[in-house]
């Protein structure tokens, strides 16, 4: 059901982290995970991933840098153009649980809108935790690339690199 959009004018594929920790066609239609993972309205980031997978507490999202309302929509409403939600940021923290290794611990993130379209979106984010042992001498870096492969179903390509903004660690 379904075909995917033909790629934009002059599209690349975006680069991957260092990175990929996975790879994989999800069988859910690309305009509704993109508004799962992206819209303001949505709850499943902070429901299905954060409470009851990660088992994350004190979970506060902000709203996105611009078009909050609009990003994440099925269609763009009229004016607004996929080129100028691009660059849109969002501010999101919460409570990590204690792990065998560290104590329970805030996480602060960064989400950031890279590239949006009916054929691809790429998320980005920085993820800071400055209260786990040597936390402040790393950023923590997960890049989401999905594309539509047409009918009910996109590929989600997912990497991660980790950056010491100090230099390396000895």
């Amino acid at each position: 059901k379904g075909v995917a959009p033909p790629k934009p004018e002059g599209f690349e594929m975006p680069e991957n982290l260092e990175d990929v920790g996975l790879e994989l066609e999800i069988p859910v239609g690309f305009r509704r995970l993109r508004w799962a993972l992206l819209a303001s309205k949505s709850t499943f980031v902070t429901d299905a991933v954060f409470r009851t997978e990660a088992k994350y507490e004190n979970i506060t999202v902000g709203s996105w840098s611009k078009y909050n309302e609009e990003i994440g929509m099925g269609t763009l409403p009229e004016g607004v153009k996929e080129e100028d939600v691009i660059g849109a940021e969002k501010e999101l923290s919460y409570l990590m649980p204690k792990s065998a290794f560290v104590k329970a611990n805030m996480c602060y993130e960064t989400a950031y809108l890279d590239m949006y379209n009916d054929y691809c979106f790429v998320l980005r984010k920085k993820a800071l935790t400055p209260e786990v042992p040597y936390g402040s001498t790393f950023v923590a870096w997960t890049k989401y690339i999905v594309i539509n492969t047409g009918g009910d179903s996109c590929k989600l390509i997912c990497s991660v690199e980790a950056e010491f903004p100090n230099g390396p660690p000895m």
